[in-house]
């Protein structure tokens, strides 16, 4: 009767530990990171390179994330859920700004650059949806993505950095750059609230204030980004 007893409890025993290691196995694996590496270059300067870790967890969460109407895009490029990648990619820019002494317009020219060396994704790509705007982990992790996504990527980087930035939807052409309230004396600008935006085309390798002339003929939605 003994021996009964003490099968039956070490019975039970091993059916628990069949039933608990597999969670366990699961809770205590580690994180994977993705370590993805950028290729850009600015004139009149070296090749730069930047290199950023992404979780895996990151990027699938921001994945599962719901998407905005297009007039709350700005409240994408300031989701708190990614300020240390995005605190990463400003630490990797500020050292390339340091290295080659830069001069603040430079400075912005570099971010900018950085953003035109992704590629460009369309939607339809990788979704079925017509309009799919990428969280920055999103853009940063794909390594590319389309106007609004780059356009979001570049606000969360240049305000993080400290600069007055606003998305600037051009609703008749179906496109969205980037406005930097800064102090320019060329190129193109819009103006809200009594700032001056300056034109950033993420999608193009142009200077800070360039734009299709589409554009200058056309008003566009200004949708500032709050720090």
């Amino acid at each position: 009767m003994k021996y009964v007893i003490t099968a039956k409890k070490a019975y039970l025993a091993l059916l628990c530990l069949v039933l608990i290691l597999p969670g366990c196995a699961i809770s205590t694996q580690p994180d994977t990171t993705e370590t993805i590496s950028y290729h850009f270059k600015v004139p009149n300067q070296s090749e730069c390179n930047l290199t950023l870790a992404i979780p895996l967890r990151d990027y699938n969460n921001y994945k599962e994330k719901p998407r905005p109407s297009w007039t709350e895009y700005s409240s994408m490029a300031t989701d708190p859920d990614d300020d240390a990648i995005i605190d990463s990619i400003v630490r990797q820019l500020n050292d390339e700004v340091a290295a080659n002494n830069l001069s603040e317009l430079k400075k912005i020219q570099l971010v900018l650059r950085f953003v035109q060396s992704l590629n460009y994704i369309e939607d339809v790509a990788p979704t079925s949806y017509d309009e799919y705007p990428r969280y920055p982990v999103e853009t940063l992790f794909e390594q590319g993505g389309d106007c609004e996504d780059t356009s979001i990527l570049l606000a969360a980087i240049l305000t993080e950095m400290g600069y007055d930035v606003a998305l600037l939807l051009f609703e008749e052409l179906d496109h969205m750059g980037l406005g930097i309230n800064f102090p320019l004396k060329y190129g193109n600008s819009w103006v809200y609230d009594g700032k001056r935006y300056w034109y950033l085309d993420t999608t193009g390798g142009q200077s800070i204030g360039w734009c299709l002339s589409e554009y200058q003929k056309t008003a566009a939605y200004v949708y500032p980004v709050s720090s």
